[in-house]
């Protein structure tokens, strides 16, 4: 395994970062806006339908993690898997957007099923796709760098991922917000097959001279939930990703009935331009933590990260209220939302970098304690924590609209119950992230202490 990881390998595998950030978002941004805002299903009953996926996630993602670290095949482990489940998500996601019925029961059990279905082929990609990234090098800082491909190119669907809701609003749909959410999630499907299945393309396997033997699931789940480095900071992200996202699913309600006073095309397109500045100021993230981990550690790039966002949030108070007039600036709304938001994401992409790159240095500790190499199981663990985290917050979400007062919106939203709303998007936000820096506080994988681990492993070896 080289130390040094090519460009050309970096940015293959960085090319899944595309298809990964859309089959995970597309949920996230659209889910509440369709089948509540527009079709009037009750946001409580959203968020539970979007919680039915992450039931099978935690049989799933681990069973899909030792499957993946066990397959034989000429083509590796983890590249089959990848290709098919790239294939399939696309093909899913427009049904997303499809209920056959007029019923609201009907539609919400629909929904609840198809996104089981669609929550299954992204474990199938996802998990194999990031074991591939933690398997490309060994060393402490080059993981960080690899990562940081996955980071460059899923950023750049992140420029269009807020634009999702606006795309769903443009005239060509003559008003249909459904008929829109459709077409565009079609040519979003399109560009996941094509980004999706490129690495398992283009990127090859290191195939072990002695493949080591099969590990029986249970096994595998128990040495996992044993690591203390990782049951830390998984503990962390999940902390991290409740107090985030819940806050994230509130954002949109903010704007429209806090800061905009019911304007729903408006409050998409600022909310959009300040996923852009977020997505935008993430690029600069990526580059500064890894500049700082190179020069300190991963652990107080984590810190620092969280830090920043803490600031941003605190900032949000003051620039998330109405009366601000909206600029337009090269053809895109402007407020002064966007600049909390730009800070916000330099901090929050900075803390996603250092999640990957410290999960590849605890399965060396792993390989230290138990002699196999499991990426695929950390990744699942690690896909499963997500995946149960938005789950988590598209309730916890709804349950926030719906005991704020807001839970039809439809019907539309007083005053007293918009400044609510604002109240917890800040409030909730803070909460996890000063729990997520006292977490990380105490996580015990130094960079002395990674290098060590891998000098004893290379010895093992020799």
């Amino acid at each position: 395994m080289e130390k040094t990881v090519p460009i050309k390998v970096r940015a293959a595998w960085g090319l899944g970062g595309w298809a990964d950030n859309f089959i995970f978002q597309v949920l996230i941004i659209l889910a509440l806006p369709i089948y509540n805002i527009e079709l009037g299903i009750d946001p409580v009953w959203v968020g539970a339908a979007l919680m039915v996926p992450r039931l099978f996630d935690a049989i799933t993602d681990p069973l899909m993690g030792n499957i993946s670290d066990n397959t034989r095949s000429k083509w590796g482990r983890r590249r089959p898997w990848i290709f098919i489940g790239a294939l399939v998500s696309a093909i899913l996601l427009p049904l997303l957007w499809m209920p056959p019925f007029s019923d609201k029961v009907a539609v919400i059990i629909y929904f609840g099923i198809i996104s089981t279905i669609y929550a299954l082929t992204y474990t199938m990609f996802v998990v194999p796709y990031t074991a591939l990234g933690f398997e490309l090098t060994e060393d402490y800082d080059e993981r960080t760098k690899v990562m940081s491909w996955r980071m460059y190119i899923g950023l750049i669907a992140g420029l269009c991922i807020p634009n999702l809701y606006v795309w769903c609003q443009n005239d060509l749909f003559g008003g249909d917000i459904l008929t829109g959410a459709r077409w565009v999630t079609a040519l979003v499907g399109l560009s996941v097959l094509i980004t999706g299945c490129l690495p398992a393309l283009l990127c090859r396997e290191k195939v072990a001279e002695k493949p080591q033997p099969k590990i029986k699931l249970g096994k595998a789940i128990l040495e996992t939930v044993k690591d203390k480095p990782f049951r830390l900071l998984l503990s962390g992200y999940i902390i991290i990703i409740t107090g985030l996202l819940t806050s994230a699913a509130v954002a949109l309600y903010v704007n429209i009935y806090h800061v905009f006073g019911g304007d729903k095309k408006l409050a998409a397109e600022v909310s959009a331009l300040g996923g852009m500045a977020g997505v935008l100021a993430a690029y600069i993230g990526v580059r500064l933590a890894g500049w700082i981990s190179a020069k300190t550690g991963k652990r107080e790039t984590m810190i620092g990260g969280f830090g920043l966002a803490l600031l941003s949030v605190g900032s949000m108070v003051f620039t998330m209220r109405p009366g601000f007039e909206v600029t337009e600036v090269f053809g895109f709304k402007f407020h002064p939302q966007i600049i909390s938001f730009f800070f916000y994401g330099m901090g929050q992409q900075a803390c996603w970098l250092m999640i990957d790159s410290m999960t590849a240095d605890v399965c060396d500790e792993d390989e230290l304690r138990t002699g196999l190499r499991r990426e695929g199981m950390f990744g699942a663990v690690k896909s499963l924590a997500l995946k149960a985290g938005v789950a988590l917050t598209g309730l916890t979400g709804g349950l926030v609209i719906k005991l704020a007062g807001a839970g039809y919106a439809a019907q539309g939203v007083s005053p007293e119950v918009a400044q609510i709303l604002k109240t917890l998007f800040v409030s909730i936000q803070t909460i996890g992230l000063v729990a997520g820096i006292l977490v990380f506080i105490f996580y015990p994988i130094s960079r002395a202490k990674s290098e060590e681990t891998r000098r004893i492993l290379n010895e093992r070896k020799a």
